[in-house]
C-alpha cells in the first residue's frame, strides 16, 4: 500500500492506488472506503453523495453542522436553477409554499389583456385609464369599469 496522508483534511500527498482502503471515523462510527470511491461517495449515517464529475446524486438530507453559517452560491457565482417540490420554502421564519404563490395577487406592468382569454396568471391585476383587469384563472380575465368622476 502506498503512503497517503491527509494534512488538515486539505489534500493528499503520496500516490495511492484505487484499491487502497481508507478508514473514515467521525468519533463514533468508522467506515471503510476505497480510494477510488472516495471521489464518488461520501457517507454520513444513511446519507450518501455520489459523483461522476458532472453531477452529484444525493440520498438523505443535507443538514449543516452550524446554524446560518453556510451559503449555496454567492453574489458572483449563482445557482442557475433550483427545483423544489410543492412543500414549503422558508426564508427566516416566513414560509412560502406553492399554494401561497398560486393564491397571491400582483400588479403586472404588462399591457392590458386584449380579450377575456388573453395570456395571464391567476391573481394578476392590470389596469388602464378606463378599466381594471383581474386574471381569475390561468388565461381567464374579468374586467371592471373605473368610475370617471369620483
Amino acid at each position: 500500500m502506498s503512503q497517503v496522508t491527509i494534512p488538515n483534511l486539505n489534500g493528499f500527498t503520496g500516490v495511492p492506488s484505487n484499491s487502497d482502503l481508507l478508514i473514515i471515523h467521525d468519533g463514533t462510527n468508522a467506515k471503510k472506503i476505497t480510494y477510488s470511491d472516495l471521489s464518488t461517495k461520501i457517507f454520513s449515517g444513511s446519507t450518501s453523495i455520489q459523483s461522476d464529475g458532472t453531477q452529484h446524486n444525493l440520498t438523505g438530507s443535507i443538514i449543516p453542522t452550524q446554524n446560518a453559517q453556510y451559503d449555496l452560491g454567492s453574489a458572483e457565482y449563482k445557482i442557475r436553477h433550483l427545483y423544489l417540490s410543492n412543500n414549503s420554502l422558508f426564508l427566516g421564519d416566513t414560509s412560502i409554499s406553492e399554494s401561497d404563490y398560486l393564491n397571491r395577487t400582483f400588479i403586472s406592468v404588462s399591457g392590458v389583456p386584449r380579450s377575456f382569454d388573453d395570456i395571464g396568471t391567476k391573481g394578476e391585476i392590470r389596469y388602464d385609464s378606463t378599466h381594471i383587469y383581474i386574471c381569475v384563472a390561468e388565461n381567464t380575465w374579468k374586467r371592471f369599469s373605473i368610475e370617471s368622476n369620483w
